[in-house]
């Protein structure tokens, strides 16, 4: 059996109503046998008096029991015409225990037709079972919607008439004969068609409970038969027959509904097994967390997994938990998405992100059914903060080895194209060598410049890697002293106007402050300068412009290159800090490059505390932002910055249009 885990409050109440009613019933039913003893003054009753009693109260008994059953069966399918035709049945036991029904003396000279049957009860009967078989309509739904006032009617319109029409007197047209047969004729009909209504609806919706019923109204029509008959035979047997044939009519609902209630507890049986089965596999589910709340936000289950992992224990408080698990889901700040999207589909699936712990929650919420058409939501999800880490490292490393043997290539492009030039040249200075009527100094003079220039190449290039390699280690470290960030930003953007007049562009500098001391490594912020600024050369066309920009306040030292060059795409520059990172990789390109210069810039404004933004669009230039904290080295002097023209020439190398 399935451990109760969801705590039902509206069984709970149906459970507590119904002991009342059964209290209530077998007070009242001992009330009666008790004042049947104290109240009864005429103890000396004939033998067919207590007989035709004792019938009566038998057959009032079963009358009750099938209107309770009916309303019972009612209770637990909740389909509207087995509450209609329970009224049936309530208005037949008000005609037993009135005496409208079977009620005659058994006596021969004493029975007539006028007291066999009570026309405005039947009638109302009669009605109750056309509304029952009749497709949905405004009458099914007000007794529906009004059940108490329904039974309170059907009691009270039994007593009323029944006593007007028993009491005050009848017309000829009851006492006539004719009138009896051609009544009883109506009624076979009717009770024949609603039961042959009520046998093809049990039958198409394989709901067994309307074939009892339709067995049950079609004895109605036989007594029918019977009364026609008994009309013309006057006999004991015929009464008698008459009489136990409402019994069988009774017995027949009643036993019918014990049988579809044994069904049912088999059918409960066999669900609770399958049920089992899934229970034991969301309460023992190793994996995911699970809940459920109801529509009022209350917690109404919660598995091992979800305890466990707030309180240690499959014992906790619902409470607490109820608390703990709303404060998490107010937390998310996807609520109306999810809420919208269950609304509307039924469902919700996604991603939730946590970003204060770290936590990727792949999360599912879904709208289940409850008792009494309330609905709850049903949440599922699982942490695979893990599983993601662990696919975003194997991205990175598929990524870092992409662009290593990217780089790899490219570098190797970069060292073999020197490399050609210093083979080639010492070819051609072997050859010119030996020949005695040439001047091996004017030649070597003509080609010196070459290889001075692709020695620096190299140099660079060899450099950068060692020095990618120290960042990647933890190795490149800055020595800060107090510099005048103004005149080593100023120096070095002079220094290189020379070179960016070789392609005709123009540098600019300007600042707001004349002099700032700041903490800072000049060899840094000189080879961090020099690096934008031979990258603004690289990427202009002739006869741009570049400007250099340096602004001062409380908080930040901002140092803009700006430049008229072909610009950056906006993909491009979600990665241009990065390690082996160009643009354009391409060995056709139109500029050199080993594609690990910006990132040594970004790692030394990183180094410094600072921060860089780039603004860029294709084919209209690009503007770097460097922001580095206006801070000092209290307890030091300032240093004068010495620019170093070596230093210089080594960055500048790769513009190899312009030196070469």
């Amino acid at each position: 059996m399935i451990p109760q885990q969801i705590e039902n409050k509206i069984l709970i109440v149906k459970e507590k109503k119904i002991f009342k009613y059964i209290v209530v019933a077998v007070l009242l039913i001992s009330l009666v046998l008790i004042s049947n003893i104290f109240l009864k003054k005429d103890f000396n009753a004939s033998y067919l008096e207590s007989t035709l009693a004792f019938i009566k109260l038998f057959n009032s008994v079963l009358s009750m029991l099938a209107f309770g059953t009916c309303l019972i069966s009612y209770n637990r399918l909740k389909k509207d015409s087995i509450f209609i035709i329970s009224l049936m049945y309530l208005c037949l036991a008000m005609g037993i225990l009135l005496g409208h029904i079977d009620y005659f003396s058994f006596y021969y000279e004493e029975f007539t037709i006028s007291n066999y049957i009570t026309v405005s009860t039947s009638l109302l009967r009669v009605f109750i079972l056309i509304v029952a078989i009749l497709p949905k309509n405004k009458l099914r739904s007000l007794i529906i919607k009004n059940k108490g006032i329904s039974i309170l009617f059907v009691i009270i319109y039994s007593i009323v008439f029944g006593f007007l029409e028993n009491r005050i007197g009848h017309s000829k047209l009851y006492d006539s004969s004719q009138f009896f047969i051609l009544y009883n004729i109506f009624l076979i009909m009717i009770y024949t068609t609603c039961s042959v209504k009520l046998f093809a609806t049990g039958v198409k919706e394989k709901d067994y409970l309307f074939v009892v019923l339709s067995s049950s109204i079609f004895m109605l029509a036989i007594k029918a038969i019977y009364a026609i008959y008994g009309i013309r035979i006057v006999s004991f047997y015929v009464k008698l027959t008459s009489v136990s044939i409402t019994y069988i009519c009774l017995f027949i609902v009643i036993l019918g509904a014990f049988f579809e209630l044994y069904m049912y507890i088999f059918k409960t049986k066999l669900l609770n097994d399958n049920l089992s089965v899934f229970y034991n596999l969301t309460d023992n589910n190793k994996h995911n967390f699970m809940f459920i709340y109801s529509q009022d936000e209350e917690l109404l289950y919660a598995n091992k997994k979800i305890k466990e992992y707030y309180f240690k224990s499959e014992n906790s408080d619902m409470n607490k938990l109820e608390f703990i698990l709303k404060q998490k889901i107010n937390s998310i700040g996807r609520r109306d998405e999810i809420m919208e999207s269950l609304n509307k589909n039924g469902v919700w699936r996604g991603i939730i992100k946590n970003e204060m712990n770290n936590k990727t929650i792949d999360c599912s919420a879904q709208l289940i059914n409850m008792n009494e058409n309330e609905r709850a939501i049903a949440i599922n999800y699982m942490d695979i903060s893990e599983e993601i880490g662990i696919e975003l490292e194997l991205e990175k490393l598929k990524v870092y080895d992409k662009e290593k043997s990217e780089f790899i290539s490219n570098i190797s492009h970069e060292l073999r194209t020197p490399l050609n030039i210093f083979y080639s040249t010492i070819q051609l200075l072997d050859k010119l060598s030996i020949k005695e009527d040439s001047d091996f100094k004017l030649i070597y003079e003509k080609y010196k410049k070459t290889l001075h220039l692709n020695c620096k190449r190299m140099l660079k290039l060899i450099n950068n890697v060692i020095d990618i390699s120290k960042i990647d280690i933890g190795l490149l470290k800055a020595n800060f002293e107090n510099y005048d960030i103004v005149s080593i930003v100023e120096s070095v953007t002079l220094s290189v106007v020379n070179y960016a007049l070789l392609k005709s562009i123009n540098i600019q500098f300007d600042t707001n402050k004349e002099e700032h001391i700041i903490k800072c490594d000049s060899s840094m912020i000189e080879r961090m300068m020099l690096n934008l600024l031979s990258n603004a050369i690289k990427f202009s066309q002739e006869n741009k412009n570049i400007y250099v920009r340096v602004f001062i306040n409380d908080e930040w030292i901002q140092i803009d290159v700006q430049d008229e060059g072909m610009g950056i795409s906006k993909n491009a520059q979600q990665i241009i800090f990065e390690k082996f990172i160009q643009a354009d990789k391409s060995f056709t390109r139109m500029n050199e490059g080993s594609g690990i210069g910006l990132s040594i810039v970004k790692s030394i404004i990183n180094l410094h505390e600072g921060e860089i933004y780039i603004d860029s669009e294709v084919n209209e230039g690009s503007i770097l932002k460097i922001l580095l904290p206006n801070k000092r080295l209290e307890s030091l002097d300032f240093k004068v910055y010495d620019i170093n023209n070596y230093n210089i020439e080594l960055e500048l190398s790769d513009i190899y249009q312009i030196l070469v």
